[in-house]
């Protein structure tokens, strides 16, 4: 059933700010003189940021984080233009503003140049100290952040000699104990030295809907369940002196599946397939992420606040076996494996002139080194299984090409106070990237020509990029509380080159015509770089017990990527994407709050083919989405009421160059509504929760357009009502 639309008047009350408190005499709401360091790599202000700026504390991170979540689960609830989450690995259409945003852990972005969505799946909110986003695009950490910033921090180690804190949790799904969750703390300083040591592990079992039946496994990209998950956190600093410092950090991620259960191939895509029992699989998928981060500070380098960071980080991602269907050909049951490198360094120093004056300047450098491998499973026994039996069938082989990607970025932002009142940002960097595109099979060939000899391999070539961006913004103080913000930005992304040319072939290649692929050099395909262009405008403030901010913005650019049955290209075609975003938090009494957010995106691309624009899918743009919530907080005692709705979206078109056909894209909105609570006990807090408290039944937005873009057996239901409890204590 179709979700009714919401009247205007209920809209504007709606009108929300970037956080939502937890605490009426502690509010986590972005207060005007709280300090951020992203918006421009130096610590700053959110009075004097022109943009809108989210921060989320380490209390709304635990109120909102229940066992069996990850942290794309929390951001969908307190970002107002974050789009929905996807309830699996993936965060394929959780974009911001209509565009992709950075992510970031501890300033270090966390994606390569293939891009695998699973960033929000690769920590644990229990190691989180506060999330700070910067909504539109900016350049000031590199390529990439064309619809924003989403810059994790990690935790702190604690004030005391030594401090111990243990948490333990577990969700119920379905009438079963699906998951279980448990926490080790450990931090402590000991004269210049300190130390914070962190491990979560947690195990998850099976989703189950509103009817109590077992969710279907996603095999294009990746479910949740059955899955044993492991984060440690390491962090070390020691005081050279009372102005410079060294910290390393030390990061593991390991996200294991051990399934048996398969989804049902014999579902039609009008269904919602289900869970088989039965699963034959070796070789699961799994995840996973481990880093180094070394940063030494120096407070008074040359009258420069001093950071130099270096950094290394591996990641590894499997995917589920998925049967690839060519039109008028056959199916390809393929699994693959992406593995990355990552090594840079970044160098920032930071100044003030005259008390007026700002200046952060310095540079970034990373190499990315990135590979992916397949291997095809055996059709026949999978298909007289239902999909239950599957065993590889054959060597490995390139499932793209190999790319090595070289980034240089040079910048410098600046503050300047004109008046009291007035205050205008501008920045500029310029960045050059290299990439190396090896030699390589093409995966066509791979799978059409039985012999080798008759492949034709496509030659590797060498792309290169720069470009200079800039940003320019200012902020008008009405008053000690309230404040106008205008920005202008602009935004960098190199394409994911080898997702792109996966699907191509060399123009000399012996396969048929008839066979619906591109055919190109390397040197002669569209691979340009993606700039985007964003105007903003808004105004934050506060009256008394009201807290609200409300901004509107505008972007565009000349280039689009597009993801047509299973296929993505990077057309010259121009996308637009604007929409209002904001929030209110209303404190009634000492006692009582009341609030929500809300976001409206709209987006078009223009097809010159049939000369036309048509709107973005639901995937691109998150759905018309209002939260709103009731808190209570006395002292030991606090409970939350929360929802959260997306519209119907039946604007969503795609447009098929092999076809000639525009196709609807409709996307069914939903509501859903938690109930969280959490008590101080003599010792230790205990948290409870109800998740989809109404047990609404219902598809996510990811599953409705993964049903038709990867076909029917990778739609599932969304999860039902769950219940959560936990218990942590410090000591």
């Amino acid at each position: 059933m179709k979700s009714k639309k919401v009247p205007l008047i209920m809209m504007a009350i709606s009108l929300v700010t970037a956080a939502q408190a937890t605490a009426a005499s502690e509010p986590a709401v972005t207060t005007l003189d709280q300090v951020v360091v992203t918006a421009s790599r130096s610590e700053s202000s959110v009075s004097n940021v022109s943009g809108t700026v989210q921060v989320i504390g380490q209390q709304e991170i635990i109120q909102q984080s229940q066992p069996g979540q990850k942290l794309a689960d929390v951001l969908e609830q307190v970002i107002p233009g974050f789009g929905p989450s996807t309830q699996t690995v993936t965060d394929r259409t959780q974009s911001l503003r209509g565009r992709r945003a950075l992510i970031l852990i501890d300033g270090i972005a966390q994606t390569e140049n293939r891009q695998i969505s699973r960033q929000l799946n690769s920590i644990r909110p229990e190691n989180i100290e506060r999330i700070e986003i910067i909504s539109g695009a900016s350049a000031i950490y590199g390529g990439g952040a064309t619809g924003g910033i989403i810059n994790v921090i990690t935790r702190k180690p604690e004030t005391d000699e030594l401090q111990f804190a243990s948490e333990a949790g577990f969700k119920v799904s379905g009438d079963e104990l699906t998951t279980w969750t448990l926490n080790q703390n450990i931090s402590g300083h000991s004269g210049a030295f300190d130390y914070l040591l962190s491990g979560t592990y947690e195990s998850r079992g099976g989703i189950f809907d509103a009817d109590g039946n077992r969710v279907n496994p996603d095999p294009s990209q990746v479910s949740r369940m059955d899955t044993d998950s492991k984060d440690a956190l390491v962090k070390l600093g020691y005081d050279l002196t009372d102005q410079q410092r060294l910290e390393a950090t030390l990061q593991f991620f390991d996200d294991q599946m051990d399934s048996d259960y398969a989804p049902d191939t014999s579902s039609s895509i009008a269904d919602s397939p289900a869970a088989l029992k039965g699963l034959e699989l070796e070789n699961q998928p799994y995840s996973q992420r481990q880093s180094i981060d070394l940063v030494y500070k120096d407070d008074d380098f040359l009258g420069n606040n001093l950071q130099a960071q270096t950094y290394y980080r591996e990641r590894e991602a499997r995917f589920f076996p998925y049967p690839n269907v060519i039109r008028n050909v056959g199916t390809f049951l393929n699994q693959s494996t992406s593995t990355a490198e990552v090594f840079g360094l970044k160098l920032n120093l930071d100044r003030s002139l005259n008390n007026q004056l700002r200046l952060s300047y310095g540079l970034d450098y990373d190499v990315d080194d990135g590979e992916q491998r397949g291997q095809l499973h055996d059709l026949a026994e999978y298909n007289a299984s239902g999909g239950r039996v599957i065993k590889p069938d054959g060597p490995e082989y390139e499932y793209g090409p190999d790319v090595e990607t070289k980034t240089l970025g040079l910048y410098l932002q600046t503050s300047y106070d004109l008046t009291t009142q007035l205050t205008l940002n501008g920045g500029i960097r310029h960045e050059r990237a290299r990439v190396d595109i090896s030699d390589h099979m093409p995966l066509a060939e791979t799978w059409f020509m039985q012999q080798e000899a008759l492949r034709t391999p496509l030659e590797g070539a060498v792309r290169k990029y720069d470009d200079t961006l800039f940003n320019l913004g200012l902020v008008f103080r009405l008053n000690q509380s309230n404040e106008l913000f205008a920005n202008y930005s602009q935004g960098f992304d190199v394409p994911d080159v080898s997702r792109i040319l996966r699907d191509t072939v060399s123009p000399v290649s012996r396969l048929p015509n008839s066979l619906p692929l591109p055919r190109t050099n390397i040197s002669e395909a569209n691979l340009d770089a993606i700039k985007t262009d964003s105007f903003e405008l808004g105004w934050r403030g506060s009256f008394e017990n009201i807290f609200a901010n409300v901004s509107t913005f505008y972007n565009e650019s000349d280039k689009t990527i597009t993801f047509v049955n299973n296929n993505v290209d990077l057309l010259d075609q121009k996308r637009k994407v604007y929409g209002i975003e904001g929030a209110i938090e209303y404190f009634l009494n000492d006692y009582w709050y009341v609030g929500g957010t809300y976001a409206f995106t709209e987006g078009r691309s223009y097809y010159k083919e049939i000369g036309e624009w048509l709107d973005l899918q639901a995937a691109d743009v998150s759905p018309e989405k209002f939260t709103t919530f009731v808190a209570y907080d006395q002292g030991d005692l606090n409970v939350r009421l929360q929802s959260m709705t997306f519209l119907d979206y039946d604007k969503g078109k795609s447009y098929s160059s092999s076809t000639q056909k525009v196709t609807d894209r409709d996307i069914n909105g939903y509501t859903t509504v938690d109930l969280l609570v959490s008590y101080d006990l003599p010792v230790g807090t205990v948290k409870a929760g109800i998740t989809n408290l109404l047990n609404k039944d219902y598809e996510t937005v990811y599953s409705q357009w993964a049903r038709t873009t990867y076909s029917g057996i990778s739609a599932h239901k969304a999860e039902g009502r769950a219940y959560n409890l936990s218990y942590r204590v410090e000591y």
